[in-house]
């Protein structure tokens, strides 16, 4: 490797002042400018070529809108679309046929070839001897008598209470038998909780006609405070009748706040619950009875069977026919 002579002049990079940097920016920065603006006038350019072009071009008549207006008939035909026919030409007189002259026959032959009736046949007279006869009335009423009768619609009821649905279905026509009311709900004949928490005892609002200590006094003819919350009495002295149960039931979600999601007679997965009955005849206005009840399908709990059952008797039914008639309840748990 060579090595520079001495006392040789070696290169060195040019250096810029403050001044000269500032030169230099300020050149970068109307470079900059004009490109910018020649790009601008560019696009600019395209953009009135196109419009140019767009203006020039031959326009087909497809591609305007509106009403064409196309004469028939010679060039100088007047601009309108009835055109005046004139008056009319006067009818022409027609001309009346001579009277044929009717040769000397002896009257036996003219009594069989002339008719007494001397009236000449009119034409519609003549067409509708030779059509044969309408007869719309009774064709409407043939037709009317050969229509098959609407089929009757099947009974059933559908209705959702207190979070669960069910389903009835009858053996007959919605016009023949049926649900006339319902004015309990299954639900208000479910079991009672068996233990209420005693803050709920001892914080009831009351109105003025069921104050809080009368509500109390109810609820301990069932239940009394043991350990802190309020228990169910223990053996039949804390059943409660069938019948009462939609009363305690209306007190503890009424005055308590208790929540029938949360009842205890709730359980998960509980199977639907299908009773098969008989509809009797109606009897006047206390209307028609269940009999026969037959589960077809039980939960895990024989009280919560007994309750929907019990509530199925307390609805109102009809049935307007002379004989029993079957009837089917799917009740389910859907919460």
């Amino acid at each position: 490797m060579r090595e520079p002579a001495k006392d040789a002049a070696v290169l060195q990079p040019v250096r810029l002042g403050a001044a000269g940097e500032a030169l230099r920016r300020r050149i970068d920065r109307r470079h900059l400018l004009i490109a910018i603006l020649v790009a601008l006038l560019f696009h600019l350019l395209i953009v009135f070529g196109f419009w140019l072009i767009d203006r020039l071009r031959i326009r087909d008549i497809g591609d305007w809108s509106g009403p064409v207006l196309v004469k028939i008939g010679i060039p100088d035909a007047p601009e309108s679309s009835a055109p005046d026919p004139g008056p009319l030409p006067e009818q022409i007189d027609q001309p009346q046929q001579p009277e044929i002259p009717v040769p000397d026959v002896p009257s036996e032959t003219v009594e069989e070839t002339v008719p007494e009736d001397s009236t000449p046949v009119q034409p519609e007279s003549f067409a509708d001897s030779t059509r044969p006869a309408e007869e719309p009335a009774a064709s409407e009423t043939s037709t009317s008598e050969t229509r098959p009768a609407p089929e009757p619609v099947p009974s059933r009821v559908l209705g959702d209470e207190g979070g669960n649905s069910y389903e009835m279905n009858f053996d007959g026509s919605e016009d023949d038998v049926g649900r006339a009311g319902a004015y309990e709900y299954i639900t208000s004949y479910m079991p009672l909780p068996e233990v209420l928490d005693i803050f709920m005892v001892e914080k009831i609002v009351g109105t003025k006609t069921m104050t809080p200590d009368f509500i109390r006094g109810e609820l301990q003819k069932y239940w009394e405070p043991v350990l802190g919350e309020y228990s169910k009495k223990p053996r039949s002295a804390g059943i409660v009748p069938m019948q009462d149960r939609p009363y305690y039931w209306s007190l503890l979600t009424n005055y308590l706040n208790y929540d029938m999601a949360d009842a205890e007679w709730r359980s998960a997965g509980m199977r639907p619950v299908v009773v098969e009955f008989t509809v009797s005849p109606s009897k006047g206005a206390r209307g028609a009875e269940l009999s026969d009840f037959a589960l077809k399908t039980r939960t895990n709990d024989p009280r919560v069977d007994d309750a929907v059952i019990y509530g199925l008797s307390r609805w109102v039914y009809y049935n307007d026919t002379d004989h029993p008639v079957k009837g089917r309840i799917t009740y389910r748990f859907d919460r």
